[in-house]
Formats: structure tokens, sequence, C-alpha cells
């Protein structure tokens, strides 16, 4: 499966800067606190360019994570008296390296969590972009894209509703369309590899054709989402998505073709695979202008490259020529003008994210913990120009890899 995920890039963020709170640091346990935090913070944010690390197995993120959010809860519930006490720097997965900067721990933890979900997409296209994809692999990927879902899917609805929406564009990270897009697409591709497993463990055609047809429609709702959004960020990763619907819709059409065949309804099969053939051609012109689409991404991708996108062209026209040839010599059927409806719904392997919630408060944040705090004495960090200059790119381990010599009904391969 390699060159077969679009991925946009790692968020960076700046180095936590914590000299102003000196004079609010009044105990020793003040201080141990932020500097637990400040430790924890760049362990955490030096681990993500390297997709050999597993985010699964990353504790330091369920270190730092209950720290920050003492700075946005209190232990009673309510709200932190420390959320405005730090300056927090983060870019954007579309945009350019000059970072978006806020005086908000809320707005910490939903870029920190969003980056975190980019994290999990990575880590699955990595994983699959091995030609000796074994079972394991697979699930480890069907996983990783699950639980990115439910991350992109809590700040979505948990966090994103505590931000200053005047503050960011409508094609930043932390924004509804955005992050509505990440998570169906993340459901999707968790979807692509239960499309797969079918195909190769031949499932029954009317089951792969309405899993392949649910696939294509979360695509769809992911590309609208989209639609609202600055077309100088987004076009490139829309251009994605159009490719994925087509040819998902190509093969529930391809697969429902060859189901009715089997139920003597010849002169049906043939319109559906005529019209596979017609999807999958505007999905081969799209592969073409992702190429030259605007847009922010990371790695080599090219969608039309990979067996599963090669093989499925082929497939389908093997189907019409013998859809054809049996009506030639025993159906008969005249082929009707209006296509046969697809099955609406799966009965079997649908995706869903995986239920995502940040840690609670960490224990250090006692009551009289807060009270060692002079907050009322501190104002919150000043937000110069400077702290909007341009951030290094994150170093991301590639995630290409190898598609010679796969041979198998889908174009991947399960072992």
């Amino acid at each position: 499966m390699s060159h077969w995920f679009h991925r946009n890039c790692l968020k960076t963020t700046g180095a936590l800067d914590t000299k102003h709170l000196t004079p609010a640091l009044t105990s020793q346990k003040a201080n141990q606190i932020v500097n637990e935090l400040k430790q924890k913070r760049a362990q955490l944010i030096s681990k993500m360019g390297d997709l050999q690390n597993d985010p699964k197995s990353t504790p330091v993120i369920d270190e730092y994570l209950p720290l920050i959010r003492g700075f946005t809860q209190s232990a009673e519930g309510g709200a932190s008296p420390l959320q405005s006490l730090l300056k927090f720097k983060w870019t954007q997965s579309l945009g350019h390296r000059n970072p978006e900067v806020q005086n908000d721990a809320v707005f910490e933890i939903a870029n920190l969590c969003a980056n975190i979900g980019l994290w999990y997409m990575k880590r699955a296209a990595k994983v699959a972009s091995s030609n000796n994809y074994t079972d394991a692999e697979a699930k480890e990927v069907h996983t990783c894209l699950r639980t990115a879902a439910g991350i992109f899917e809590y700040v979505l609805e948990k966090v994103c509703p505590h931000l200053d929406s005047t503050k960011l564009e409508n094609w930043h990270d932390c924004t509804v369309p955005v992050l509505t897009a990440y998570k169906l697409e993340c459901t999707a591709e968790a979807q692509e590899v239960t499309v797969a497993r079918a195909i190769e463990l031949k499932h029954k055609p009317d089951l792969i054709s309405a899993l392949a047809h649910e696939t294509s429609k979360l695509f769809t709702d992911a590309d609208v989402a989209l639609r609202e959004c600055d077309v100088t960020y987004v076009t490139k990763w829309r251009r994605y998505l159009q490719i994925k619907i087509k040819f998902y819709a190509a093969y529930a059409r391809s697969f429902q073709g060859e189901h009715l065949l089997t139920q003597d309804l010849c002169g049906d099969s043939i319109k559906t695979l005529q019209e596979a053939q017609k999807l999958y051609k505007e999905a081969q012109a799209l592969c073409k202008q992702y190429e030259n689409a605007m847009g922010n991404s990371v790695g080599e991708v090219r969608p039309a490259r990979p067996p599963f996108f090669q093989k499925l062209g082929p497939i389908i026209d093997l189907r019409l020529q013998k859809s054809e040839r049996e009506n030639g010599f025993i159906y008969y059927h005249k082929i009707p003008e209006e296509l046969p409806e697809l099955e609406l719904k799966a009965t079997f392997g649908l995706a869903a994210p995986i239920p995502f919630e940040v840690p609670p408060v960490h224990p250090i944040f006692t009551a009289e913990a807060y009270k060692e705090f002079t907050v009322n004495e501190t104002a919150p960090p000043k937000i110069t120009s400077s702290d909007r200059e341009d951030l290094p790119a994150v170093k991301e381990t590639d995630i290409t890899g190898d598609t010679k010599n796969i041979n198998s009904d889908s174009g991947c391969v399960l072992q």
C-alpha cells in the first residue's frame, strides 16, 4: 500500500518558555509542576517525527496530558486559574511554517491532540508501506486509523467549542471543517483495510460491494467538509479524497456487477460494470490532477501506482467481457437505461472511531498547589511579532515503501 495514503505535514511547535513565571512560583511544588510540564512536553515533541515510534507505546503522552490538563481544569472540575499563564505556538498541518500563538492551555491541548492524531495516521501509512503485509500489521493499521479518528472526534466535540474561533482561519487544524475531514478520512481509511481483507478472503461480492460503497460515502463526506476551506491549502487533499471516492465507487459497482450475474440479471450486470469502467477512468484522471494540485503533503504519493489501484481496471474489464459474452450466448437481456441501486448499508465490517479522552488532571494539582502560584500578580506573556516567525519543519520518517512483487486479487498482501 505504498504511495497510497496522502498525508499532510506534522504540526510544529516552539519550545515552552517559562522564564516569566519565576515571580509566580512561590514554592517548591509550583516549580516542580512547571519543570515537569516543560520536560514532559519536550520529550513528547521529540518523538513525533520518528514513525518507528508507536504512539500507543509512548508513555510520555499519558504523562504530559494530565499535567497540561491541570492548566485548563481545576482539581474540583472548574476552570483552572493557570489557563493563560503560558504561551503556546503551533503551525498548521496544511499551511505555512509561521505559527498561531495563544496564551491558552486549551489551545495547547487542541493542537497537541490533533498532532497525536496525525502521528497515528502517519504510523498507519508507514506500517502499510511494507509489501510483506501481515495480519498483525493490517490490524495495527486498522487500529491506528480508528484511534486517530477518535482523537479528532474528541478535539472536535470536546475541545474545539472552547477555542476562540475568531483567531482561526477556515483551513486551520482546530476548526470544525478540518477536524471533521480528518475524522472521516481516518474512518474511511480504516474501512479500506476491511475492504482489502474481504477481497483477499473472497467474501461474497454483495458484501464487498456494500463495504466499498460505504467507504466511498465516507470519503465523500470528508471532501464535502473541506468545501468551505481556502482552496490554496486544501485542493491537493481534496483531490486525494475524490480519487478514493471514485475508486471505491468503481469497486462497489464492479462487485455489484459480479453479484448481479450470479443472480441471472445479466443486463443489469452489464450496465453496472459499464458504470464501474466510467468511475475507474474518472479516478485515473483525478490521479493526474492530484500530482499538480495546490496543497501541502509529505512523501511521494502516487495514487495510481499501487497494485491495489492498477489491478481494478483489468478486473472490471474481465467481468464486463464475461457478462457481455454470457448475455450473447444465454440471456439476451436488454441493457437497462437506469443503473441498479446499490446496497445502501453494509451489515458487517464498518469501521468506527475508537473513543478518546484526555486523562484526568494530575494528582499533583491539589487546591493547595494552585494557591502556590501568584496568578493575580503575574500577567500573561506578551505575544510579539517574533513569536510568529517561521518554525523549522518536523523531520519526518519517510513513509514510502516497495510496491513490487505483489501478486494478489486486491493488490494487497495479508499473510
